[in-house]
């Protein structure tokens, strides 16, 4: 019995997908290790059957806890990127779905009336059109979706990236055979199906250069010094730590290191717009935060007024 098992052990683990033979003589001999055990009890037959379906069930989770586990030392002992991890993590899911396809293969064989089938279907090929058949086509597109996705890189584990479909943003968490999911802002999950998401629009953040540019815009008011309000933007950008110059070495004596322009003149406002470069998309977000306190104080300070919509009554 004992060599039964190991091979159901090896058989379950390994990549390749069981055949008849292999899933037949590994079942035969387990259940005949289980029966001759049960029968030295006096028990009937087919409760050995009921112990090996049992123990194969157990004998599997093992495996998958034991990949899990060996995936997990494997990434951190790498210290990988993020495209080895998204490669790393999709191999388990693989790797996964065939230790359960195989225990289920295991399993089924060992059910009365149901292996001679079964086995037919394996010796035929015919396995492959049962799922075919069972399989959605919501669910291939999602698996054809993740693969697509592992080939061509649009993103990858620990990008930050924005849905514009569905106009949500945040970190990719895992990119499983089915689906990819998205940690957003808010520490909520979100699980986008990776047929979904390979056909939608997505901004990555971290694909090519890293550096970000966010808009900031200001409005004032018409009877407001706009080159003074220039001036004390200019300022309190630079005085930001997270602030990036990304000015060429040769063209910064041409260049303000924080770019100011007048982008609007609109119907009650003078629309200033400073371009904030940070490192990342995360410091970014920090930087426009700290300057809406800090340009409002400045602004106050100095009489300069922002603009607001309103409404003049005359008789």
């Amino acid at each position: 019995m004992g060599t039964a098992i190991w091979k159901l052990t090896k058989t379950a683990g390994s990549a390749d997908i069981p055949s008849a033979d292999d899933a037949a003589q590994v079942t035969n001999e387990a259940i005949e290790g289980v029966q001759w055990l049960t029968g030295l009890l006096h028990l009937p037959a087919w409760v050995g059957r009921v112990v090996f379906i049992v123990l194969v069930f157990f004998v599997m989770l093992w495996l998958v806890k034991l990949i899990n586990k060996g995936f997990r030392r494997t990434m951190d002992a790498m210290q990988v990127n993020n495209q080895d991890t998204t490669l790393l993590s999709f191999a388990r899911y693989v790797v996964l779905a065939l230790t359960y396809f195989a225990g289920g293969v295991v399993i089924v064989s060992s059910i009365p009336g149901a292996s001679d089938s079964l086995n037919a279907l394996l010796a035929s090929g015919g396995i492959v059109a049962v799922v075919l058949s069972f399989a959605s086509q919501d669910a291939l597109g999602n698996i054809a979706g993740g693969i697509m996705i592992l080939l061509f890189k649009p993103f990858a584990i620990g990008d930050f990236v924005r849905y514009i479909d569905m106009g949500v943003s945040g970190t990719v968490e895992d990119i499983s055979l089915r689906h990819t999911a998205i940690r957003t802002g808010e520490n909520k999950r979100l699980i986008v199906p990776n047929g979904k998401i390979n056909g939608g629009v997505i901004e990555n953040a971290n694909y090519a250069d890293s550096q970000v540019c966010e808009f900031f815009n200001v409005g004032i008011t018409y009877e407001s010094d706009m080159e003074r309000a220039i001036e004390l933007l200019r300022e309190e950008v630079l005085k930001q730590p997270l602030h990036l110059d990304v000015r060429d070495p040769a063209t910064q004596a041409d260049q303000p290191e924080v770019q100011v322009e007048v982008v609007e003149l609109a119907d009650s406002a003078v629309i200033l717009r400073a371009w904030l470069w940070a490192t990342d998309l995360g410091s970014a977000t920090k930087l426009k935060f700290a300057l809406n306190r800090a340009v409002k104080k400045r602004f106050d300070a100095e009489g300069i007024d922002f603009a607001y919509p309103h409404i003049t009554i005359t008789k």
